[in-house]
């Protein structure tokens, strides 16, 4: 089981994020839509760290844009 949280940054950009359950050794599965994924020791600690790669993954994104548009 798993749960997809939508994340909105401060420009009204929207990612989402999944924190998966508990797998066999213990630790708690994250990953963004943006293809960033890792493990945690604590369901809290996997969904902030989800949140916080995906905030700086939106904002080099955001970046990158205004820099060329």
């Amino acid at each position: 089981m798993s749960q997809t949280f939508t994340f909105i940054d401060p420009a009204g950009n929207q990612a989402q994020y999944t924190v998966h359950e508990m797998d066999h050794r213990s630790e708690y599965r994250w990953s963004t839509d943006h293809g960033d994924h890792g493990t945690e020791r604590t369901y809290a600690q996997a969904q902030e760290r989800a949140r916080n790669v995906l905030k700086v993954s939106m904002t080099i994104r955001r970046r990158s844009a205004e820099k060329y548009s």
